[in-house]
This record gives structure tokens, C-alpha cells and sequence, in this order.
């Protein structure tokens, strides 16, 4: 590289520090993908840095995407960005169809995929086609409860629930890798008997296995790709046509091209937008439109099927008619009605400690400090959605403030100038994409 020597560079994230010596271009393929924030060490944003860097050598950039992201969309809408559109999938294949199957009407017990899906399943199977049953969950289980005493599996770490791993015949949190044997001391009686609550890719596997026996299926999820091989292998037989059906997370959305993958269901298709995080319906938008454009890419028949509990929910009816521009639309008003991000700056302040008590106190004095700024709005402190993450309690403060330098810079020098008990660790997270 300081050679120049190499001409086309694919990189991640880091890739953007490198010493080009006459750099030409910079192409940022699925700009909206929230994979390009770091929120752990050093804290920023990828794609913006790409911008930034672009802009300082004084070259173009491509922020290429199925779906834009709310701030790329506020930019193009602002005639900051020329938008070029493409209207036609390769060779003029068709969108998939879609189908929408209401829960509410067979209620499922003991199983997660409806009759209806399975006759519509059958029909491309006998077409030869290869299948993909999508559901965003790890695991076997996302809940274990004792069904004598109540007990749940919860990692000592952190006040997240622990997830069942089938191949690991253990309990693993999410967050901290820490890992368990599924046993222990019922306080009826003997040991405690775990019921297994709610679906994740591996329950879905054996569920699939039991309807479709015949079918050769595998599992498409980071757990069982960890390794060039093992994935190296998957790829050839799904090219290869040697699997019928596969069992995906989200993994599997990111711009994959499965030739014979014509049939995708979606086993739970949830847009109620609950929940701390103000991008749920964006990434929803987002995952699940990218998510149909793996199926029928070069066939002229394709199904997207979504089991849902609200089929009548006005996200999911508008995104099965291809608009997901304009869902993206309303959302931008939305946010402007409510005076959030792209239209506001928000600055996630994140206090942690050992002691859940001084984690609280220190995000007080924070606020206390930075009440000072002008035009700030302050809200918190809070305790964090996710409390403990690696036995550290976590406190909240966010800032909404104006696209404004100069209070940026006025926040920064009040926070140098703190003096917090050593025992507080801070964090400060401009743009948070997470707020967990």
C-alpha cells in the first residue's frame, strides 16, 4: 500500500486508517448496515469516517444500498448527495411475491410453522428449488424456567438471560461468552426441570427436520461458520444444489446470491417497534427488504412468506409492496415531528462501575455539570435497558442538542474538566446506534 503497488483494496472497518499513497475512490457497500459503528474502544462510525476521509483527499464516494440509511436518505432529500437508482434486478427478474400468514387464525401449540407455510414450502421443494426458514434468534431457546420453582438461567455477569445452545448442550450469554451447564439445585425438589421458552435457529432446524425428513438441511448461522472450511464446505453444496433447505439468521441477509433459493419464510415477523431503541422500524425496513432480495434472483417465480401475530401492521403491508422508500419517508417526518436524529444530535453519555450505586451517583453529578451548556436538553440518568454487562451496572445520560460544533466542543472541555471517582468508568457515544 505505501508502495502503491496495490491498486483495489477490500477492507473492513480498520481498512480506512490505512497510508494510501494515492487513494482514488472509496465505495461503501450496504451504508446502512449498523455493523459499521464500533461501539467497544475507540467509538465511530465507519462509514462516516469513510466520508470524512473522502472528503479530505478530495475523491468521490459510493455509498451503495438496497435501502439508505435515514441520515443518507435526509442528504439526498437535501441535495448533499446525487442519488442514482437502480430499477431492475439483474437480468429483469421479478421481486418476489408475498404472502402473509396470520397466526392469530390456527393458533400454533408446541410448533412454529404453520400448515399453510408448509403446503406453500412443499411446492417449490417439488420444483427442485432450495428453501430458507429466517429467524433472528441464536440457539435452541432464548429462556430456560425451572417449572417447579420458576428459577430462570440468568448469566452472573450480566442481567441478561442465557440462551440454550444445543451444540454446546450449554447455556451461553450473548454478551460476555460466559457459558453454563443447564443443571442445578431445585428448591422443591431435587433437580430443576427447565422448560425451554420461545424459538431460536436451532429449535427451527429440528422442527424442519421433522416435517421434511427426506430434505437435506443445514444450519446457516455464526455458530456453526466459525471456521474457512466449514463455511468454504456450506457454500459449494448450496451452489452445488446438494441442500434443500436452509436455517438462517440474519447472517445470512447480508448480499448473499443463492441461484436456486426461491422460497423464504419468515417465521416471526414482529414490526411493533417496542422496545428503547428509536431505529427499530429503519432496521426492520432495512433487514427485511435486504432479506427478500435473497430469494428468486434468477428465477421468475419467488415467495416471501411472513408468519405473523399482526398481519394488519402498516410497516409490514407496505414493505410487501416493494416501498420501502417510502416507509423510509414517513419515518424521516416522524422523526422530525419528534425532533430526533437526523434532525437533532443525540450524545449517549455512559457511566459503569462495580457498584450500582456510584454508577447512578457519578451519571448525577454528570448532568449536574453539563446543566452549565446552553440549548442542551438533558434526559436521565437512567439505569441502561442491558444494567450489568461483564459485572459493570450501567447509568445513562442522553444529550439532544443541535448539528453544532461549538456545543460539541463545549461538552467535551466540561467533561476533561470532571472529577469522577476512579472507580467510574465513562463513555461517551456520539450518534449511538445502540442504546441498550
Amino acid at each position: 500500500i505505501i508502495s502503491n503497488n496495490i491498486k483495489l483494496l477490500v477492507g473492513a472497518r480498520s481498512a480506512l486508517f490505512l497510508p494510501f499513497k494515492k487513494l482514488g475512490i472509496i465505495i461503501v457497500d450496504e451504508e446502512h448496515d449498523t455493523s459499521y459503528k464500533q461501539d467497544e474502544g475507540v467509538i465511530y462510525n465507519a462509514r462516516d469516517m469513510a466520508i470524512s476521509r473522502a472528503n479530505f483527499e478530495k475523491i468521490p464516494i459510493h455509498l451503495v444500498s438496497s435501502v439508505p440509511s435515514i441520515e443518507t436518505l435526509k442528504n439526498i432529500q437535501n441535495k448533499k448527495y446525487r442519488h442514482v437508482k437502480m430499477l431492475k434486478r439483474y437480468d429483469n427478474y421479478p421481486l418476489p411475491e408475498t404472502k402473509i400468514i396470520n397466526l392469530n387464525l390456527n393458533k400454533l401449540k408446541n410448533k412454529f410453522i404453520s400448515n399453510d407455510t408448509i403446503n406453500l414450502v412443499k411446492n417449490f421443494l417439488n420444483k427442485g428449488d432450495q428453501i430458507l426458514f429466517f429467524i433472528n434468534r441464536r440457539g435452541f431457546a432464548p429462556y430456560l424456567v425451572c417449572k417447579k420453582c420458576g428459577y430462570k438461567q440468568i448469566c452472573s455477569n450480566c442481567s441478561l438471560y442465557l440462551t440454550f445452545h444445543k451444540l454446546k448442550n450449554k447455556a451461553v450469554c450473548h454478551h460476555c461468552a460466559f457459558e453454563k451447564e443447564i443443571k442445578g439445585k431445585c428448591k422443591f425438589n431435587g433437580n430443576c426441570e427447565f422448560i425451554m421458552y420461545g424459538p431460536g435457529v436451532e429449535k427451527i432446524f429440528e422442527e424442519v427436520k421433522e416435517i421434511f425428513p427426506d430434505k437435506k438441511i443445514n444450519i446457516f448461522s455464526s455458530d456453526y461458520l466459525q471456521s474457512k472450511e466449514k463455511t468454504k464446505n456450506l457454500f459449494n453444496a448450496i451452489k452445488e444444489n446438494k441442500i434443500d433447505i436452509l436455517v438462517g439468521t440474519q447472517m445470512i441477509s447480508k448480499g448473499f446470491n443463492f441461484p436456486r433459493l426461491n422460497c423464504i419464510v419468515v417465521i416471526d415477523a414482529d414490526f411493533s417497534g417496542r422496545g428503547y431503541d428509536l431505529r427499530t422500524t429503519e432496521k426492520n425496513i432495512q433487514l427485511y427488504h435486504q432479506l427478500s432480495g435473497r430469494a428468486g434472483r434468477f428465477s421468475s417465480e419467488s415467495l416471501i412468506i411472513y408468519q405473523t401475530l399482526a398481519p394488519h401492521n402498516l410497516t409490514l403491508n407496505e414493505l410487501i409492496k416493494n416501498k420501502s422508500e417510502e416507509l423510509l419517508m414517513k419515518e424521516l417526518l416522524i422523526r422530525e415531528k419528534n425532533k430526533l436524529p437526523p434532525y437533532i444530535r443525540l450524545i449517549a453519555i455512559i457511566v459503569s462501575s462495580k457498584d450500582r450505586v456510584l454508577s447512578i451517583k457519578g451519571a448525577r453529578e454528570i448532568k449536574i455539570k453539563l446543566k452549565s451548556i446552553k440549548d442542551l436538553e438533558i434526559l436521565g440518568p437512567v439505569d441502561s435497558p442491558l444494567l450489568k454487562i461483564k459485572k459493570n451496572f450501567r447509568s445513562r445520560l442522553l444529550i439532544k442538542t443541535e448539528n453544532n460544533l461549538i456545543t460539541q466542543k463545549l461538552i467535551l472541555n466540561a467533561l476533561q474538566n470532571l472529577k469522577i471517582s476512579r472507580k467510574i468508568k465513562l463513555r461517551v457515544d456520539v450518534d449511538p446506534i445502540n442504546f441498550a
